[in-house]
């Protein structure tokens, strides 16, 4: 039988990035004038078929597992971030973050990124530290610290003077990555000019804890006094953000 079926131009074989130009141009006007009979043309289209579903199947596969490799666990400081960035945005507006807020979540993902530290985990502690942006407490928005990070050698009293100053909201959220690399053991890195690390990544490095805080619930009494930080910066503000 003649087929009118070399019409439809070509068969896809399951990969969306394979050109049509390549597999389509010549096979469709050799179809057209073959003869060929209904039980050829059955096991061709049955052969076609089953190449496509085969090649969706492997690829999928393969896209599963690309996921499941880059997952992290929720509670753990080092990896690749659960949440997404569109999902902050969200996350934010749903919550009347201060505007300056919205200023850090490149700024997070990008030194997240870097360093090693998932950028979602870092953006929920930020909120956490400076009240959804607003600051409001001893650090304030001058010091540019989205952390509540020290300086090296502080005061028994929390004063003003007693915490970091950084020259931007990028120097302070890479100084946030920075200072959880000291607790997780991750890598710090300096700035664009190549400024230094700040200097309470020091004092922590020398802890007898440093570099062994694998999961948030080590941050309790450690980054905080707080006995139960870790299940507020959850319950309160990571958690709300994976589920955005």
């Amino acid at each position: 039988m003649r087929g009118d079926y070399g019409t439809y131009g070509c068969v896809y074989f399951g990969d969306p990035e394979v050109s049509r130009e390549r597999y389509c141009k010549g096979p469709r006007r050799g179809l057209a004038n073959a003869d060929i009979s209904r039980r050829q043309l059955f096991k061709l289209l049955a052969g076609a078929c089953a190449c496509g579903v085969l090649s969706f199947a492997t690829g999928t596969r393969a896209r599963a597992q690309a996921s499941t490799d880059l997952a992290a666990p929720s509670r753990s400081i080092r990896g690749a971030t659960i949440a997404t960035e569109e999902q902050a945005w969200r996350w934010l507006s749903a919550n009347g973050a201060h505007s300056r807020a919205y200023d850090w979540v490149d700024s997070a993902w990008a030194w997240g990124e870097a360093v090693g530290i998932r950028p979602d985990l870092m953006l929920a502690q930020e909120m956490f530290e400076t009240g959804w942006g607003y600051f409001g407490g001893i650090v304030v928005p001058e010091h540019h610290n989205v952390a509540g990070i020290k300086i090296g050698d502080p005061n028994a009293a929390d004063l003003p003077e007693d915490f970091e100053r950084f020259d931007s909201w990028s120097e302070g959220v890479r100084a946030h990555a920075n200072h959880l690399a000291a607790y997780s053991g991750a890598t710090p890195v300096l700035g664009p000019n190549g400024e230094a690390v700040h200097d309470r990544y020091h004092i922590v490095m020398g802890s007898p804890w440093a570099g062994a805080v694998e999961t948030t619930e080590g941050l309790s009494e450690k980054w905080s006094t707080r006995s139960d930080y870790a299940q507020v910066l959850h319950e309160s503000f990571l958690d709300p953000l994976r589920n955005t």
